[in-house]
């Protein structure tokens, strides 16, 4: 087992013998160093907290959940799973500071690809702002990249301080628009504001977990599916815009 526990940002689930002879294979350097490789038998004995609850089976790729501790998410889910955990980590958070109204959407724009070049060295091809880039926003109607939730508005002191604690428990506490909501909340100014309208965009946490797992493909030590090579290869950015008010 390569450590007893799994610390990584990318985890890659093999055999038994694949887990243990890939580190004498010759392009084992191009592997990034945040991927993990275990084994089947190895996680399967860890109780690792998978993000849909199941087991996962040879050749998966998981991805360390940026807000939930301990957490990992099968990397053809990740796009959702992360965005929407985002989205309920800041709904907690807004009806803790009081809000009576909190609207969210989000839609995903493809921004480019990764590729391996003739040397074994990685290409960034990125769309232009005339490009032919897919957009991908949600109709409403189904409640799947929308949602629109009224509370009770209540808001105390208590309330405060345990938005602070939420914020910092899912890793939120130093996002910019988070540290902007919480000072313009506090109870101890008088002139809070009462209502926002914020659009901005869920890439980095993203696009940092697919460049390293794209270090799996460039190593090409182990046999990943087209989907696989797919989802690693492309570069994305998820806008989310958020309606809060407060009175």
């Amino acid at each position: 087992m390569e450590g007893c526990k799994l610390t990584k940002d990318i985890i890659y689930v093999t055999s038994n013998e694949r887990a243990t002879n890939y580190k004498w294979e010759k392009t084992v350097d191009k592997l990034n160093p945040n991927v993990q490789i275990v084994s089947i038998d190895d996680i399967q004995e860890m109780g690792v907290d998978i993000f849909d609850g199941k087991l996962p089976v040879l050749d998966t790729i998981l991805v360390k959940h940026p807000f939930v501790p301990n957490k990992y998410i099968p990397i053809d889910r990740a796009e959702d799973a992360i965005t929407k955990t985002k989205l309920n980590c800041l709904g907690i958070i807004v009806r803790l500071l009081g809000a009576k109204e909190y609207e969210t959407k989000f839609m995903t724009e493809e921004t480019g690809t990764c590729s391996i070049g003739a040397g074994g060295e990685i290409k960034y091809m990125f769309s232009g702002a005339q490009s032919n880039v897919s957009i991908n926003e949600s109709d409403s109607m189904t409640g799947k990249y929308y949602r629109h939730e009224t509370f009770k508005g209540e808001f105390t002191e208590d309330t405060y301080k345990q938005a602070v604690v939420e914020a910092k428990r899912y890793g939120l506490y130093d996002d910019e628009d988070i540290i902007y909501l919480l000072k313009n909340r506090d109870p101890q100014f008088v002139n809070q504001i009462i209502s926002q309208c914020v659009k901005f965009e869920l890439t980095k946490e993203l696009n940092n977990q697919l460049d390293i797992a794209f270090s799996l493909k460039v190593s090409n030590i182990f046999n990943l599916s087209a989907n696989y090579n797919q989802i690693i290869s492309k570069r994305k950015k998820i806008i989310i815009e958020t309606k809060i008010l407060f009175e």
